[in-house]
């Protein structure tokens, strides 16, 4: 007969416990890190989405009597205006660009950079490396997100930037 109390004296099998429970840690983190991967994955695109619309406003600011010329020219202080206007509202953001409730974001929104590429700035290549040949709007911004898993201990600093063309079927 077994004597009750050798089960736990004996140490067989402790080592392949020991392993198994920090392969499971392992995979546990392998799949918070993917999560979160993925997950800033897909607010950068709803980021960038937000913003590439924040653009597309911008061409509400055409110069009108050079249009009537035949030239297409955005008024750059008014377009500004208009861009920030709509990026606020598309990120719900506050005038001071901080995350209002239901925002994508969890910090100040940073313009790091604005630019309106009009006629007399063509042909050129925007800060992205793409060539402009036409009249375009460029903006740049870095978003704090606060990821899933990793979001308790940090928030990531997420830039986003896109050149947006004038859209199909303007004038409408």
């Amino acid at each position: 007969m077994r004597n009750e109390g050798s089960f736990l004296r004996d140490r067989k099998g402790t080592g392949s416990a020991i392993i198994g429970l920090a392969a499971i840690f392992m995979g546990i983190m392998l799949f918070a890190l993917v999560f979160d991967v993925g997950y800033l994955f897909v607010k950068r695109e709803v980021i960038k989405q937000a913003l590439d619309f924040s653009n597309m406003a911008v061409y509400r600011e055409i110069d009108e009597a050079k249009l009537a010329d035949g030239e297409l020219y955005i008024n750059e202080a008014p377009a500004q205006d208009t861009f920030l206007v709509f990026l606020q509202d598309n990120l719900k953001l506050d005038s001071s660009l901080n995350p209002l409730p239901g925002s994508v974001v969890t910090g100040q929104v940073q313009v790091v950079d604005f630019r309106i590429y009009n006629p007399g700035d063509l042909p050129t290549v925007d800060p992205l490396g793409t060539p402009i040949n036409e009249v375009a709007v460029h903006s740049h911004i870095i978003a704090p997100v606060r990821p899933v898993f990793s979001g308790m201990f940090t928030t990531v600093d997420l830039p986003v930037a896109i050149t947006t063309d004038i859209p199909n079927g303007w004038p409408w």
